[in-house]
């Protein structure tokens, strides 16, 4: 009877358990809503929907558009070429954030599902929505970036679920993810390879291994065999050269690992003291087993000093540091203050595989933040290397809230309502550390209070900015839309997300153009062998900027020299840049 009694006394009464989710779901619903009307750029933000407008528009990947960044938004193509068939590119790029959300909701769902087969269902749907929420570039948007996350996010709950149930359908599903990974960003292939091996090597049995070997080899075979017949193997070496041509900055991998681990050196400031204080007693609390409490309570404080840096950056209130104010710079961080406690469960309170578990997440997760960290040109101030993390994360979430869990039902603490209201409150918090990340918006945008002017027509409409961004959104779409009227071709240098209001064809070999240098000669190679050379250009002012003026731009770059010959007609757009047409 006492135990019956103490048991009731210590759990949370199921009819509240609901209302408080139902009340979680709706307030994440209606949060969620507001965020993916924040922030709008012509750079990424419009970049990788154009890729996927471009390609829907009949344009072929790696022929037209010779940028390996295209293969990235392949999954969003049937929805924006439904969208652009319906309703035209008004609003586009708000509907693919929605798209994006379905996309990433049906993942989540497989996710979810998949850690089921050995977790909680608490903490598989806590750990789901963690990772889902750390965005690269926090971008709402299937591109080259967010898809080969989910993909890695999927690829390891599935390898989980297929140790657990020896599943066919499971040995199919992370076939398949990485598949879509590897095709979605290539330079990760070695990630998506490890994934598989792990993956297959933990399982019993020949048959699940041959399905997930099976099915990620001929998903690659049939994306590589349409590649070769739709775009030509001189065509993809040509896009390959290209992207070496451009990207050749002078900085080599070694050098650019060292920058993102340069990141880290943020954490030195004062602001993150309180952080560091919060790991040393975690590590504290993992020196005796009876210590849980101490760790778990250490590591959860250290997760909302973390949280409160970046939201507090990102809702403007602190300052946008170089580091801390991205919501993959937190999931760095997340990663860092949970691996302590989750790995003195392991040592302290082991569960058989669930060390199996962590090393078949974290080895993928660091080789691919290792491949994004020392191939990208995003530098530290976005630690966008902190995203390809997430199936590690998803780990680490997983145990770490399933130990938190636990504490319910310590030996020697009588349970009540209250002590179990607050270890379920614990178990969220790096949950609820991620979620409210995500408040930091793309690039060098404000904090998210301070973005107050609506885009009301256009590619962007629906979208909330700053008022100069939203001018000069406003002013690019109708320049692009007036100057293709007809059908005419257009060439913009400097404003990839232009091409979204353009009416005629996209006349460019890569949409993301802008001051390469010699490397531009593959673009007048490109109009030479496709005789696809543009009506009317477009100049950004702000690329001619960041190229030093005019004249040092046409000294250097044979496009831009080529340009200022071909198309001597020139129009001035007050506050966007230099409309030029051809005698």
């Amino acid at each position: 009877m006492r135990e019956d009694t103490e048991r009731t006394a210590g759990a949370v009464p199921t009819h509240r358990l609901r209302v408080t989710a139902g009340v979680a779901v709706v307030a994440a619903l209606i949060l969620l809503g507001w965020r993916l009307t924040l922030g709008a750029s012509s750079d990424d933000d419009g970049h990788v929907v154009a890729l996927a407008l471009r390609l829907a528009r009949g344009d072929t990947a790696l022929a037209d558009e010779m940028n390996l960044q295209v293969t990235g938004s392949l999954l969003a193509v049937p929805f924006v070429w439904a969208w652009d068939h319906m309703v035209g590119t008004t609003g586009i790029v708000l509907a693919s954030r929605v798209w994006f959300v379905v996309v990433a909701g049906a993942v989540g769902v497989l996710t979810a599902r998949a850690l089921r087969t050995r977790y909680g269902a608490g903490p598989a749907a806590l750990a789901t929505v963690a990772v889902l929420v750390g965005l690269p570039y926090q971008l709402p948007l299937l591109s080259y970036a967010s898809v080969p996350v989910l993909a890695l996010v999927l690829s390891t709950a599935a390898g989980i679920a297929l140790r657990q149930t020896r599943s066919l359908a499971w040995a199919a599903v992370l076939g398949g993810a990485t598949a879509v990974g590897t095709v979605a960003s290539p330079q990760l292939a070695p990630a998506f390879a490890v994934t598989l091996v792990l993956g297959t090597a933990r399982v019993q049995g020949a048959r699940p291994r041959v399905v997930a070997a099976a099915t990620s080899l001929i998903l690659l075979a049939v994306a590589a065999v349409a590649l070769l017949l739709t775009a030509g193997p001189a065509s993809i070496e040509e896009s390959v050269r290209f992207l070496l041509a451009v990207r050749g900055d002078g900085l080599s991998p070694v050098v650019r690992l060292g920058r993102a681990l340069g990141t880290y050196e943020g954490l030195r400031f004062p602001l993150y003291w309180p952080l560091l204080a919060c790991l040393a007693l975690t590590a504290l609390g993992c020196a005796r087993p009876d210590w849980r409490a101490l760790r778990l309570a250490a590591s959860a404080a250290g997760v909302l000093w973390a949280t409160a840096v970046t939201v507090g950056a990102a809702l403007g209130l602190l300052p946008q540091l170089w580091f801390g104010n991205t919501v993959a710079a937190l999931e760095s961080v997340l990663v860092l203050t949970l691996a302590l406690p989750v790995i003195a469960e392991l040592r302290w309170s082991p569960r058989p595989g669930d060390g199996g578990d962590l090393v078949a997440a974290a080895v993928p997760g660091l080789v691919a933040a290792t491949v994004i960290a020392a191939t990208t040109n995003s530098g530290p101030e976005y630690s966008v290397h902190g995203a390809a993390l997430g199936g590690l994360l998803l780990v680490l979430v997983v145990q770490w809230s399933t130990s938190a869990d636990t504490l319910r039902s310590e030996p020697g603490r009588r349970p009540t309502t209250a002590h179990a209201r607050a270890t379920l409150a614990l178990s969220a918090v790096p949950t609820l550390g991620m979620a409210l990340g995500l408040l930091a918006l793309p690039f060098h945008e404000p904090g998210s209070l301070g973005v107050d002017t609506r885009i009301t027509a256009g590619p962007w409409a629906g979208l909330v900015t700053t008022e100069g961004g939203a001018a000069r959104l406003t002013t690019l779409t109708r320049t692009v839309d007036d100057a293709t009227r007809g059908g005419r071709s257009v060439l913009i240098l400097g404003a990839a997300g232009g091409y979204l209001a353009a009416n005629g064809p996209m006349a460019t070999p890569a949409l993301w153009l802008e001051d390469y240098g010699a490397a531009n000669q593959k673009a007048l190679d490109w109009f030479q062998r496709t005789g696809r050379a543009p009506d009317v250009v477009l100049v950004m002012a702000t690329a001619e900027e960041n190229a030093g003026g005019a004249a040092a731009w046409v000294q250097r770059d044979p496009l831009r020299a080529w340009v200022q010959t071909a198309y001597p007609v020139r129009h001035v757009v007050p506050g966007l840049g230099t409309l030029l047409e051809r005698q």
